[in-house]
């Protein structure tokens, strides 16, 4: 019977926050906040956490996480994340079937409704490769150009230039909370898929991701908001 397994990737190395993933936030260690959320989706089998620190690992553990020791070489500054989960798949023996949801650490405000909503409107689009979260952006940025050298050179359509802003398309981004998809279609090309993707609209707030000391506190100040109400 195919599982569901929530991954968390974990490196240790961290530049702008030293030890990121388990910082403290608002009482918890960072990671525990993923953790937390994955072990209360009923649909989540099983939670895995990647790192190559052993803080890390130990502080995931408590957490009520699985743990992976991952190889130093998948673990550098440049190392990207699609060989990590090469590696969770063939270390645990996957199959095609089998569903990985994968989390980043440094999302705290993913909660688990937001990852057992995002696992049934995935399911619900069997012809779907994959799912991403995602925020609604700014669609000024239609209106962007790049290089100046000595021109500019417009990044969209000249036909954009001219609309109103009202009548442009919506614009999404990314937030890096979750992806979700099948080992099969991972396999084809080694890589979380990126086209055929359903997108899970999250809010703004929600989409907070941690890299700045700046992002922490805003983290907190939501967190503790969240608390109150």
């Amino acid at each position: 019977m195919a599982k569901t397994v929530a991954f968390i990737p974990a490196r240790g190395g961290s530049k702008g926050i030293p030890h990121k993933n388990i910082v403290n936030l608002a009482g918890k260690p960072l990671i525990t906040y993923s953790i937390l959320a994955a072990k209360n989706c009923r649909f989540i089998d099983s939670i895995y956490t990647s790192s190559d620190d052993e803080k890390i690992l130990s502080v995931a553990a408590q957490a009520g996480s699985e743990l992976i020791l991952r190889s130093t070489d998948l673990a550098q500054d440049t190392t990207p994340t699609n060989p990590v989960i090469t590696e969770f798949i063939k270390e645990l023996g996957l199959t095609d079937d089998d569903i990985i949801v994968v989390l980043q650490p440094t999302s705290p405000l993913r909660k688990t409704s937001h990852i057992a909503e995002a696992i049934t409107l995935f399911k619900s689009h069997p012809e779907a490769r994959g799912l991403i979260s995602v925020y609604v952006a700014d669609n000024k940025y239609f209106y962007a150009y790049s290089g100046a050298n000595p021109y500019l050179t417009p990044l969209m359509p000249e036909a954009f230039k001219v609309s109103r802003r009202q009548d442009l398309p919506s614009i999404y981004l990314p937030n890096g909370a979750l992806y979700i998809f099948s080992v099969a279609e991972f396999m084809k090309e080694q890589k979380v898929p990126q086209t055929q993707v359903v997108a899970f609209v999250m809010s703004l707030e929600d989409s907070v991701d941690i890299d700045t000391p700046d992002d922490l506190l805003r983290a907190e100040l939501l967190l503790n908001r969240s608390s109150e109400e």
